[in-house]
């Protein structure tokens, strides 16, 4: 005996049997019609009033209305190469910093804990291990790897920048003694947010204190 429908809805669904449905129910609905469909070998489809539909257009037009018009009153500012350059730096840094595994895996901003008085503290910045990180811990990392490379592209660029080439020779060395300053700075910031990741690397050109040290004669 097959207790399976035909996929005829006439006699099933009657004109009266409607549902009310929410803005923001639609999704949930749009999910129930289609187990119905799937279980009854239905093909119920989903139908908005003409009053939703209407305003959903109005809402659409007033957007692109506002969207021409901050265009054309930030004409000036859009045509500048900074403005891209920074929204290009923003994109990056976002990106980079595991916006999608963030909202992948619904990783909280740091690992958070109760101290001895009751209170919520940060326990861990950096996650340990290779295979997962802490969404701030991302946008921390990425910034300042991008900060890193606007050091370096700086100071690659020194002579070109006119204020720089105008200014006397005392200056032009305390700029790119303070670059070089923070350019270490920030790379000695990389590899100590590296180690916290992975406790195994540490480049360095002295070897650890306990090793063994002499002429060859030692070993």
């Amino acid at each position: 005996m097959d207790l399976k429908r035909e996929a005829k809805a006439e006699g099933f669904f009657k004109p009266e049997n409607k549902w009310l449905i929410g803005a923001n129910e639609v999704h949930d609905a749009q999910k129930q019609i289609e187990f119905v469909n799937n279980s009854l070998r239905t093909d119920v489809k989903q139908s908005f009033t003409f009053t939703s539909i209407l305003m959903k257009n109005i809402m659409l037009f007033i957007f692109i209305g506002v969207f021409y018009q901050l265009v054309v009153y930030l004409y000036e500012i859009l045509l500048m190469q900074i403005v891209w350059f920074s929204i290009a730096i923003i994109a990056f840094v976002v990106c980079t910093g595991g916006l999608i595994y963030s909202m992948i895996n619904d990783t909280p901003l740091f690992k958070f804990e109760r101290n001895e008085y009751g209170s919520i503290v940060v326990a861990e910045y950096f996650m340990r291990g290779q295979r997962g990180q802490w969404r701030g811990e991302g946008y921390l990392v990425s910034t300042l790897v991008t900060a890193t490379g606007l050091l370096w592209l700086f100071l690659s660029k020194l002579d070109v920048v006119k204020t720089f080439k105008e200014s006397n020779k005392f200056t032009q060395r305390c700029i790119v003694y303070g670059l070089v300053i923070n350019l270490w700075i920030a790379q000695q910031m990389l590899v100590s947010a590296y180690k916290k990741k992975s406790p195994w690397y540490n480049p360095t050109f002295m070897p650890p204190s306990y090793y063994s040290t002499g002429s060859l004669m030692n070993d």
